[in-house]
């Protein structure tokens, strides 16, 4: 695993990755070389927060897996992870067709790398896990549905005033 670049899950019907019985060394992770990551149609699968264990995570596209509701649930903390903050090199997130979504991640994070964030009928998706500090010297354009992002709640002015203007309507 190792040299792995890119993988993709298509059109499987896996339930959960389970890891609750990983015991990893502070680096490397066993995925250091994973960069690209594709989830379509997964329609079992309730979360990913495997992608934790993937540090130099790029490019994450997620879409049409029924059953998701975040992307990076809560067991990260639980199961000892040594990576405290996922997608410290993510430029673009996509997320699809996600009806049930309802959560990235609980807390804000730094995104240094983050380029383009891509949301597509993800009716439930109501929080971004981004602050005022979330792009810092970066600029992130948001793209999405016009009435989706009216509904994103903010953590304050701040964050308010800090991406409005990155929003780019979409119609899909």
């Amino acid at each position: 695993m190792e040299r792995l670049e890119e993988i993709f899950f298509c059109d499987c019907a896996i339930m959960e990755m389970k890891m609750e019985k990983l015991h990893i060394e502070v680096p490397p992770s066993p995925f250091l070389a994973l960069s690209q990551v594709t989830i379509g149609r997964c329609n079992e699968l309730k979360d990913a927060t495997w992608l934790v264990l993937v540090p130099n995570l790029r490019f994450l596209w997620t879409n049409k897996c029924r059953k998701m509701e975040e992307i990076l649930s809560e067991v990260a903390d639980v199961v000892g992870i040594p990576y405290s903050q996922p997608f410290l090199k993510l430029e673009s997130l996509h997320l699809a067709e996600l009806q049930i979504l309802k959560s990235i991640y609980r807390d804000a994070l730094p995104f240094p790398c983050l380029n383009n964030i891509f949301i597509d009928t993800c009716p439930e998706l109501k929080k971004l896990p981004l602050n005022s500090d979330s792009a810092k010297g970066n600029q992130i354009t948001i793209w999405g549905e016009s009435d989706w992002w009216e509904t994103v709640e903010r953590e304050n002015e701040t964050t308010r005033d800090v991406f409005f203007p990155s929003f780019r309507p979409v119609s899909f």
